[in-house]
């Protein structure tokens, strides 16, 4: 309509800029949360965002978007402008929901998916379609993809993310889209709610938290292991992270949860699981522990931290189950070639002082992979 007003060819843009919009993906539905939308109107909701850096609100997006195409007391956008900029934004918002193609948002996208963090798309978006060097791109990205982490192994809520990231846009439309300033305005809290734990904080959850399962699901405990997986065989800190496809392994405790069978403690003795409850209440009652209670105590701790962890395939890992370390470890050098698993290999056993050296050193590469606050 705006077309015909203006006594463009209105046809000509139909056919050639509209009609795409008209069929898949954009007709096709998605889902955040409980809201279903097409696609095409998600799109919509993101690029309002990003272009106003404001809330938008779903229930009146035809209302705003009427406002954003015909501003009080300016010209309105003219037809070709207005699918310009949706075809604009549409490449990188496709690239950034299905992971696919050449753009860094789409390295970005693959990387987000455990955290279902939509709430990010308009931030990214912004940066996406920037005039900044993909390589600034992708160093903007990393830092993206480093507040999720570390807040995720820290056990911090995602429940500010939405006002987080609309802050940083705000911010960033008063001065220059850079990995300077994205870094600082994630810097700038140190609310629970908001901020970004720093190189101390992480490598204390790293080496020390329960991670899986404990602060992280299974989604984003995989896409953790996977990442230093990558980055393991890379071997060294670069910009461009490409990850490998893991997703089809599952997720191992290499010392297993039910480890009472086959993994004795240090004295050669098997302890039980009632051993191990009567221990756990001892601790919490305040009374004094004996060294064989202090030592699986120490051992259970030590079970589900990320040193303890690492990617099999389903069989394999199935097989694995609750076996002693020699076990797992020909079926390691059967069935695995990841690097997380090829120190294990070299190894005669395996017990709370290997869990946290490797949980040490895998912390280390984390912390290069996915950089800190300022």
């Amino acid at each position: 309509m705006r077309a015909a007003r203006e006594n463009t060819e209105s046809a000509d843009l139909y056919e050639t800029k509209w009609t795409p919009f008209e069929q898949a993906p954009w007709t096709n539905i998605e889902t955040r949360g409980r809201i279903k939308r097409p696609r095409l109107e998600w799109l919509l909701y993101t690029m309002l965002q990003a272009e106003g850096r404001a809330e938008v609100d779903l229930a009146r997006l035809y209302n705003q978007y009427k406002a954003y195409a015909a501003p009080s007391g300016k010209p309105p956008l003219t037809a070709a402008q207005q699918l310009d900029t949706l075809t604009k934004y549409a490449a990188h918002y496709q690239a950034l929901t299905s992971g696919e193609g050449p753009l860094p948002i789409a390295q970005f996208g693959r990387r987000i998916i455990p955290y279902e963090a939509s709430t990010l798309h308009p931030l990214a978006l912004l940066i996406s379609t920037s005039d900044r060097t993909d390589a600034e791109k992708t160093a903007m990205f990393n830092l993206l993809v480093s507040f999720l982490v570390r807040r995720a192994v820290c056990g911090l809520t995602n429940k500010a993310y939405a006002s987080i990231f609309m802050s940083v846009m705000r911010q960033l439309n008063r001065e220059e889209i850079s990995e300077t300033a994205v870094r600082k305005h994630l810097s700038g809290s140190k609310s629970d709610t908001t901020r970004w734990p720093d190189d101390a904080e992480s490598l204390r959850a790293l080496t020390s938290y329960a991670l899986y399962s404990g602060n992280l699901d299974a989604p984003k405990a995989r896409q953790l292991l996977t990442e230093l997986e990558a980055a393991w065989r890379r071997g060294k800190k670069t910009e461009e992270l490409v990850l490998p496809n893991l997703s089809n392994l599952d997720i191992e405790h290499i010392m297993p949860r039910s480890w009472y069978a086959h993994w004795p403690l240090t004295d050669g003795t098997h302890a039980t699981k009632d051993e191990r409850e009567h221990a756990a209440n001892a601790k919490l009652s305040g009374l004094d522990l004996t060294g064989r209670q202090e030592d699986i105590l120490r051992r259970d701790v030590a079970l589900s931290t990320l040193g303890n962890l690492t990617l099999l395939n389903l069989s394999v890992n199935r097989e694995a189950q609750n076996k002693a370390f020699p076990d797992k470890k020909r079926l390691l050098i059967a069935h695995s070639n990841l690097s997380l698993n090829t120190a294990l290999i070299a190894l005669d056993q395996w017990d709370v002082d290997g869990i946290l050296a490797r949980g040490a050193e895998l912390a280390s590469l984390a912390l290069d992979l996915y950089p800190g606050p300022q």
